[in-house]
């Protein structure tokens, strides 16, 4: 497997954009006979499981669903011919075969920004055809590889405005989920980036983004990692929300890897170890089950 950075990685890596190639859309490990195979192998208990309504303004939480003890050739089908949305998490740790492709990925990344890669989750995601992902932003940085189908990709700067200071906040402190309230006028300053097989984009820590797939099933590789600074900084925005809630305060979103940055970051260290109880979000229970009888092939539960 190869993946080719532009010469330009390391001075861009965390500021914009920036959009790589790679083999793996050639590898037998993302054919339809290995997904179902991978589908079975993966902790059932830890497949992530959704779907989501049609985009539009406002904001609107994915629906999560179940599968029971479904088989992965079954599974696959109900992603063809409804609305699903699987993600397998961190397949790179639970999956053996796929381990050997998360190391390259991200040491490609390291050796490509001079960065090391901390807490690596190579996450399969297999979609339907259309299914829209709603506007939202992730802690870590992520890379996005395209193996199979193609999408559309949205990126809005990681600003106040496209994120409120307090949302991001919530979502480090785990209070919520990591969507957003979108606004049609955000794609004014948007960048949209055509995804095919072979291509890969990673984007600047928190910048929010939404995706829509074209209309075929879709697989693609969220490796989801931090690099020093990038955790430094993740740190500095949970100490911003525990001094937001716990003494008032209206802390600045951390931008650079300042002192004040860093001393936020030792703070949230400090928080962290303290044992007091923070509010973390109930977990999202199953609303419908995988019916491959049904027209979308889901069910409501209950």
């Amino acid at each position: 497997m190869a993946i080719n950075w532009p010469g330009s990685t390391k001075a861009d890596f965390g500021k914009t954009l920036v959009e790589a190639s790679h083999t793996l859309h050639q590898s037998p490990l993302f054919c339809d006979a290995s997904l179902a195979a991978l589908l079975d192998a993966y902790p059932r208990d830890k497949l992530g499981i959704w779907t989501f309504a049609n985009h539009g303004e406002g904001e609107e939480a994915p629906v999560r669903g179940t599968a029971g003890d479904m088989s992965g050739t079954d599974l696959l089908e109900a992603v063809k011919r409804g609305r699903i949305w699987l993600n397998l998490r961190a397949t790179n740790l639970h999956v053996a075969d796929y381990a050997s492709v998360g190391d390259d990925i991200f040491d490609s990344i390291t050796s490509a920004t001079g960065q090391r890669t901390l807490k690596r989750d190579m996450g399969v995601l297999i979609s339907s055809p259309n299914v829209h992902v709603h506007y939202h932003l992730d802690i870590p940085l992520v890379a996005l590889l395209q193996v199979r189908g193609e999408k559309k990709v949205w990126f809005y700067p990681p600003r106040n405005e496209y994120a409120p200071d307090e949302r991001l906040e919530a979502i480090a402190l785990l209070e919520q989920e990591e969507g957003l309230a979108f606004q049609s006028t955000f794609d004014r300053e948007a960048v949209c980036i055509d995804l095919k097989p072979g291509m890969a984009v990673t984007w600047p820590q928190t910048a929010p983004h939404r995706i829509q797939n074209a209309d075929m099933m879709n697989v693609s590789l969220s490796c989801e990692f931090m690099t020093l600074p990038a955790l430094v900084r993740a740190n500095a925005i949970y100490a911003n929300g525990r001094l937001r809630r716990d003494f008032g305060l209206k802390p600045r979103r951390p931008q650079t890897l300042s002192a004040a940055t860093i001393g936020k970051a030792a703070l949230a260290r400090l928080l962290k170890t303290t044992g007091r109880s923070q509010p973390r979000r109930a977990p999202t229970q199953p609303t419908f089950t995988i019916d491959l009888s049904t027209a979308n092939c889901t069910r409501p539960i209950g």
